[in-house]
């Protein structure tokens, strides 16, 4: 009678060494070679050891050392409870006169010292090897926070696998659960997040998704260890979580019946939904690939369906072990009806979601830009929020229309058409409220000139203009197509940059709101703190060529007519990209009209861009021998191009 009341059986300690053993083996090996014998290599190395300057052990190594930290709990927890899921050996060890939590106790005790045993003798190898050799890279906290680190890591993965494989009946279903169990959080997140902005007008999935999912993800948050190191409520979490793990596990194992080794699903109670929640995951997953790629609410609705049916019947098949379960359709039929009836809710908007804006009372500042970067993140020399009456009721104007007309667009738009439009506002009590939407851009052309023609906007985009004094700047660089001219006197300086803040000032609508590479090149100006900052050369800013030709600087900055042999024009009946267009593929087409007369060079120069499906191709052969390809947009082709090809 007293075995069976016994908490320790010989037998069964020794069969489960035999059986993980090697493990602790691999492990110790694997952190041998990762942390003592690679401190050896960089001792031994006096150049890259006078030069490493990390003061934590997870820098040495750090690659081998986090593989093994996500390999080997996870696959010790997997093969040391693997006699649940094999019939024979399950109904072996329960037959024995131990109680279960005799039995489970044994073996988490096994795997738990398996994990311990290797990280502290390596830490013990460090401590003593550090003055043996006059080693001095590591204090004695060092190593106790990395032992401390390690075990707490090791044992939270190896705690979870634990706790999913009380769930399952197949040891590679638990390997899976496992990884699946420490993604789930952050993977959710994101899916359900990515998959609202289909059903809520002006939601910014962007906004709440740069809320540090990082730190939800066991995997990235130990990979960030070495700059960030854990903080005492991570740290009492992650044992918060190791408790939780181990005494769910318990719980879950005495009410574990016997004969369901190779059960995919351990608990019948729980195999609905396991079958539903991986047809959800499937759904998402499948619904978000079909929106993405064709930009399509149809596309999408049909990739919902198509990636559940998949999803569900591949639950049915690792549920019932068999391919044989298309007959058990009925489950998939009100699994739709459920999905259709909150895709109705989410789409009637029952929380005026779409149409919730804040009275201009209220709101602090707003914010208006093509991205939430900047809404989130504070960047010197970036100020993107709206202070002044006049413009944040601009941006609130462009917001309510937006609302009243919800544009449609999809990928059959032109893309120089859509732009994206952020809007959010601080709110006096606090709060925030942000909305991000894809517009046309001719339709509200003068809801968007209103805003971004203002001198708040320009101040907010380009920081020179918040510039009043050049003293203390040492020099400015121009450059473009392989030329650069420095600018160091003081008066040109001055005369320069005083021109620059003119042309910004001054800037259209058009020009501010077009991406597509109307630049000559860029203008760089260099404090004497070595700050820099980084302004585009625009084909539009005219002041700027006069300022270069009257300092007979023009030639030296970019590339002009005098710098072009002859120009060749071809129709792009195709309409290839530009960047599909090689140097063989000129001289093939034979039909392109040749341009030696300068004046009429330097325009094609002017209106020559990086389009993508442009009407019309132009090569720059230059008098270097080079050759640069180029595009003309169909709104900036020269007239005499077009009479020419009429």
């Amino acid at each position: 009678m007293l075995s069976k009341i016994s908490f320790f059986n010989r037998g069964i300690f020794i069969q489960s060494i035999r059986n993980v053993g090697w493990i602790a083996i691999i492990y110790f090996l694997g952190l041998l070679f990762a942390l003592p014998i690679h401190i050896l290599m960089m001792y031994i190395d006096e150049n890259w050891f006078s030069y490493y300057h990390s003061k934590h052990l997870f820098a040495v190594s750090s690659g081998i050392q986090f593989l093994l930290m996500f390999i080997i709990p996870i696959l010790l927890a997997v093969f040391l409870f693997r006699y649940m899921q094999v019939k024979l050996s399950a109904d072996y060890i329960h037959s024995l006169p131990l109680k279960r939590e005799s039995l489970f106790h044994q073996h988490v005790f096994v795997g738990a010292s398996i994990i311990i045993v290797p990280v502290v003798a390596i830490a013990i190898i460090i401590a003593l090897l550090q003055p043996a050799f006059s080693i001095d890279l590591f204090s004695m906290k060092q190593i106790i926070e990395w032992t401390l680190w390690t075990i707490i890591i090791d044992l939270f993965f190896y705690f979870g696998t634990v706790f999913v494989g009380m769930f399952t009946g197949m040891s590679v279903l638990q390997g899976i659960f496992a990884y699946i169990l420490f993604l789930f959080p952050a993977g959710m997140i994101v899916l359900f997040t990515l998959n609202l902005k289909y059903f809520l007008y002006g939601f910014a999935y962007d906004y709440y998704l740069s809320q540090k999912l990082e730190n939800l993800v066991p995997f990235i948050r130990v990979t960030q260890l070495i700059s960030r190191p854990f903080q005492p409520l991570e740290i009492s979490i992650y044992i918060v979580l190791i408790v939780v793990f181990y005494g769910v596990s318990i719980w879950l194992y005495k009410k574990r019946h016997i004969e369901t080794a190779t059960d995919a699903i351990a608990f019948r109670s729980l195999q609905p939904v396991f079958k539903y929640g991986f047809t959800f995951c499937v759904m998402l997953v499948g619904g978000l690939y079909f929106g993405e790629m064709q930009g399509d609410i149809r596309w999408t609705i049909f990739g919902y369906i198509f990636a559940s049916l998949i999803g569900y019947f591949i639950a049915e098949m690792i549920l019932e072990k068999t391919w044989r379960v298309f007959a058990r359709w009925k489950g998939y039929v009100g699994y739709s009806l459920v999905i259709i009836a909150i895709g109705l809710l989410l789409k009637a908007d029952i929380t005026g979601y779409e149409k919730r804006i804040p009275s201009l009372a209220d709101i602090e500042r707003a914010y208006f830009g093509d991205s939430i970067y900047y809404f989130e993140n504070n960047e010197e020399g970036i100020s993107p929020f709206f202070y002044q009456k006049e413009n944040i009721e601009n941006i609130y104007l462009f917001h309510q229309q937006l609302i009243k007309d919800r544009p449609k667009v999809s990928f059959q738009n032109d893309d120089r058409d859509l732009r994206n439009v952020v809007i959010g506002y601080d709110l006096k009590n606090g709060k925030r409220i942000v909305r991000s939407y894809t517009v046309p851009v001719e339709p509200y052309k003068n809801f968007y000139a209103a805003i971004v023609e203002s001198k708040e906007y320009k101040q907010n985009y380009y920081p020179l203009l918040r510039v009043h004094r050049f003293d203390d700047i040492l020099q400015v660089s121009i450059s473009s197509s392989g030329k650069m001219i420095q600018l160091r006197d003081r008066k040109q300086i001055d005369s320069f940059l005083t021109t620059v803040q003119q042309e910004l000032e001054n800037e259209t609508f058009e020009s501010l709101i077009d991406a597509r590479g109307y630049q000559w090149g860029d203008i760089e100006v260099l404090w004497a703190d070595n700050k820099r900052m980084n302004i585009p050369w625009k084909k539009s800013y005219d002041r700027l060529d006069e300022w270069l030709k009257e300092n007979h600087l023009l030639d030296k900055a970019r590339m002009t007519a005098n710098d072009v042999r002859y120009t060749l024009v071809i129709e792009n009946k195709e309409k290839k990209p530009v960047y599909e267009w090689q140097k063989e593929m000129i001289v093939q087409e034979g039909s392109g009209w040749k341009i030696t007369d300068k004046e009429q060079i330097e325009q094609c120069l002017r209106a020559s861009s990086w389009e993508e499906n442009a009407d019309y191709i132009v090569a720059f052969f230059y008098e270097n021998g080079s050759i640069d390809i180029q595009a003309f947009r169909n709104d900036q082709i020269p007239p005499f191009i077009l009479e020419h090809f009429r």
